[in-house]
Protein backbone atom coordinates (compact mmCIF):
# COMPACT_ATOMS: atom_id res chain seq x y z
CA UNK A 1 0.00 0.00 0.00
CA UNK A 2 1.51 3.54 -0.59
CA UNK A 3 0.69 6.21 1.75
CA UNK A 4 -2.82 7.35 2.33
CA UNK A 5 -3.75 10.44 4.04
CA UNK A 6 -7.50 11.22 4.87
CA UNK A 7 -9.44 14.00 6.79
CA UNK A 8 -11.84 14.08 8.74
CA UNK A 9 -13.50 17.48 9.59
CA UNK A 10 -16.70 18.53 12.00
CA UNK A 11 -17.34 20.56 14.43
CA UNK A 12 -16.48 19.69 18.36
CA UNK A 13 -17.97 16.87 20.09
CA UNK A 14 -19.05 15.04 16.66
CA UNK A 15 -17.19 12.83 17.41
CA UNK A 16 -14.30 12.73 14.36
CA UNK A 17 -11.59 11.71 16.24
CA UNK A 18 -12.83 8.44 17.52
CA UNK A 19 -12.68 7.43 13.70
CA UNK A 20 -8.97 8.75 13.17
CA UNK A 21 -7.80 6.94 16.40
CA UNK A 22 -9.24 3.70 15.12
CA UNK A 23 -7.73 4.22 11.51
CA UNK A 24 -4.22 4.59 12.91
CA UNK A 25 -4.30 1.88 15.60
CA UNK A 26 -5.65 -0.60 12.64
CA UNK A 27 -2.62 0.53 10.70
CA UNK A 28 -0.23 -0.29 13.39
CA UNK A 29 -1.94 -3.74 14.23
CA UNK A 30 -1.12 -5.00 10.60
CA UNK A 31 2.22 -3.60 11.55
CA UNK A 32 2.47 -0.61 9.57
CA UNK A 33 2.73 3.43 10.50
CA UNK A 34 -0.26 4.72 11.46
CA UNK A 35 -0.89 8.90 12.87
CA UNK A 36 -3.54 11.07 13.49
CA UNK A 37 -3.32 14.60 14.35
CA UNK A 38 -6.40 16.89 15.42
CA UNK A 39 -6.74 20.36 15.82
CA UNK A 40 -9.27 22.31 17.44
CA UNK A 41 -10.19 25.52 17.01
CA UNK A 42 -10.61 28.01 20.28
CA UNK A 43 -13.81 26.92 20.66
CA UNK A 44 -14.01 23.54 21.99
CA UNK A 45 -17.43 22.53 21.37
CA UNK A 46 -19.28 24.16 18.43
CA UNK A 47 -15.85 24.93 16.82
CA UNK A 48 -14.54 23.43 13.92
CA UNK A 49 -12.74 20.25 14.29
CA UNK A 50 -10.08 18.21 11.79
CA UNK A 51 -8.37 14.89 12.37
CA UNK A 52 -5.70 13.91 9.77
CA UNK A 53 -4.44 10.28 9.29
CA UNK A 54 -1.70 9.39 7.76
CA UNK A 55 -1.31 5.50 6.79
CA UNK A 56 1.49 4.00 5.18
CA UNK A 57 3.63 1.15 5.35
CA UNK A 58 7.16 3.26 5.99
CA UNK A 59 7.63 5.47 8.86
CA UNK A 60 6.01 8.79 9.26
CA UNK A 61 8.25 11.15 9.94
CA UNK A 62 6.30 14.54 9.80
CA UNK A 63 2.63 14.47 12.20
CA UNK A 64 0.61 16.62 9.75
CA UNK A 65 -0.90 15.83 6.45
CA UNK A 66 0.08 18.33 4.14
CA UNK A 67 -1.78 20.69 2.17
CA UNK A 68 -2.47 19.13 -1.52
CA UNK A 69 -1.77 16.13 0.01
CA UNK A 70 -5.14 14.87 1.09
CA UNK A 71 -6.68 12.05 -0.77
CA UNK A 72 -9.91 11.23 1.12
CA UNK A 73 -11.88 14.04 3.61
CA UNK A 74 -15.03 13.78 5.09
CA UNK A 75 -17.03 16.76 6.40
CA UNK A 76 -20.20 16.70 8.59
CA UNK A 77 -20.08 20.45 8.94
CA UNK A 78 -19.82 23.33 7.11
CA UNK A 79 -17.94 25.79 9.32
CA UNK A 80 -14.52 23.05 8.80
CA UNK A 81 -15.31 22.09 5.17
CA UNK A 82 -14.95 25.60 4.41
CA UNK A 83 -12.11 25.85 6.38
CA UNK A 84 -10.01 22.61 5.82
CA UNK A 85 -11.08 21.58 2.11
CA UNK A 86 -8.41 23.30 -0.01
CA UNK A 87 -6.00 20.70 1.75
CA UNK A 88 -7.41 17.95 -0.53
CA UNK A 89 -5.62 17.42 -3.48
CA UNK A 90 -7.22 17.92 -7.00
CA UNK A 91 -9.80 15.02 -7.82
CA UNK A 92 -9.45 13.98 -4.70
CA UNK A 93 -12.81 12.58 -3.12
CA UNK A 94 -14.46 14.38 -0.22
CA UNK A 95 -17.43 12.83 1.42
CA UNK A 96 -20.15 15.63 2.60
CA UNK A 97 -23.42 15.70 5.07
CA UNK A 98 -25.58 17.18 2.29
CA UNK A 99 -28.06 18.63 4.98
CA UNK A 100 -25.36 20.39 7.04
CA UNK A 101 -22.42 21.06 4.53
CA UNK A 102 -22.46 23.46 1.14
CA UNK A 103 -19.88 23.17 -1.19
CA UNK A 104 -20.09 25.43 -4.37
CA UNK A 105 -20.24 24.93 -8.00
CA UNK A 106 -16.26 25.18 -8.24
CA UNK A 107 -15.89 22.36 -5.66
CA UNK A 108 -18.14 20.23 -7.09
CA UNK A 109 -15.47 20.77 -10.47
CA UNK A 110 -12.32 20.19 -7.96
CA UNK A 111 -12.99 17.54 -6.20
CA UNK A 112 -15.60 14.58 -6.54
CA UNK A 113 -17.90 15.45 -4.08
CA UNK A 114 -20.30 12.73 -2.59
CA UNK A 115 -23.53 13.70 -0.40
CA UNK A 116 -24.08 10.81 2.23
CA UNK A 117 -26.55 11.98 4.64
CA UNK A 118 -23.67 10.01 7.75
CA UNK A 119 -25.55 11.67 10.35
CA UNK A 120 -29.07 10.77 9.42
CA UNK A 121 -27.87 7.55 9.06
CA UNK A 122 -26.72 7.45 12.65
CA UNK A 123 -29.74 8.74 13.82
CA UNK A 124 -32.68 7.29 12.12
CA UNK A 125 -30.97 3.79 11.01
CA UNK A 126 -28.57 2.72 13.37
CA UNK A 127 -30.69 4.55 16.22
CA UNK A 128 -27.79 6.67 17.85
CA UNK A 129 -26.15 9.29 16.46
CA UNK A 130 -23.29 9.06 18.51
CA UNK A 131 -22.32 6.18 15.77
CA UNK A 132 -21.81 8.74 13.24
CA UNK A 133 -17.86 8.24 13.86
CA UNK A 134 -18.03 4.12 12.88
CA UNK A 135 -20.76 5.35 9.87
CA UNK A 136 -17.77 7.91 8.72
CA UNK A 137 -15.05 5.40 8.90
CA UNK A 138 -17.15 2.56 6.79
CA UNK A 139 -17.61 5.00 4.31
CA UNK A 140 -13.70 6.29 4.28
CA UNK A 141 -12.32 2.80 4.30
CA UNK A 142 -14.43 1.47 1.20
CA UNK A 143 -13.85 4.94 -0.35
CA UNK A 144 -9.92 4.57 0.46
CA UNK A 145 -9.70 0.88 0.35
CA UNK A 146 -6.80 1.65 3.40
CA UNK A 147 -7.57 -1.48 5.50
CA UNK A 148 -8.53 -4.84 5.67
CA UNK A 149 -12.12 -4.40 6.64
CA UNK A 150 -12.08 -7.42 9.85
CA UNK A 151 -8.93 -5.44 11.06
CA UNK A 152 -10.62 -2.50 11.20
CA UNK A 153 -13.64 -3.85 12.43
CA UNK A 154 -12.02 -5.74 15.09
CA UNK A 155 -10.03 -2.19 16.03
CA UNK A 156 -13.51 -0.54 16.43
CA UNK A 157 -15.21 -3.18 18.75
CA UNK A 158 -11.99 -2.78 20.82
CA UNK A 159 -12.19 0.97 20.98
CA UNK A 160 -16.08 1.03 22.34
CA UNK A 161 -17.81 -0.39 25.18
CA UNK A 162 -19.09 -3.98 24.80
CA UNK A 163 -22.69 -2.55 25.49
CA UNK A 164 -22.54 -0.71 21.82
CA UNK A 165 -21.13 -3.49 20.02
CA UNK A 166 -24.30 -4.67 17.76
CA UNK A 167 -25.15 -0.76 17.31
CA UNK A 168 -21.57 0.25 16.09
CA UNK A 169 -21.76 -3.00 13.79
CA UNK A 170 -24.96 -1.96 12.29
CA UNK A 171 -23.26 1.66 12.00
CA UNK A 172 -20.32 -0.28 10.08
CA UNK A 173 -22.49 -1.99 7.39
CA UNK A 174 -24.78 0.90 6.89
CA UNK A 175 -21.91 3.15 6.12
CA UNK A 176 -20.33 0.56 3.99
CA UNK A 177 -23.33 0.14 2.15
CA UNK A 178 -23.91 3.31 1.76
CA UNK A 179 -20.79 4.55 0.37
CA UNK A 180 -20.81 1.17 -2.48
CA UNK A 181 -24.10 2.60 -3.74
CA UNK A 182 -22.60 6.06 -3.60
CA UNK A 183 -19.69 4.47 -5.59
CA UNK A 184 -21.70 2.50 -8.17
CA UNK A 185 -24.00 5.60 -9.03
CA UNK A 186 -20.52 7.79 -9.63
Amino acid sequence: MSKIVMRFTGVGGQGVLLAGEIFAAAKIKEGGFGIKTATYTSQVRGGATVVDIQLDDNEIFYPYAIDGEIDFMLSVADVSYQQFKNGVKDGGTIVIEPNLVHPTDEDRKRWNIVEIAIITIAKEEVGNVITQSVVALAIANTYTKALDKQLLVDTMLSKVPKKVHELNLKAYDLGEKYATEAMAEA
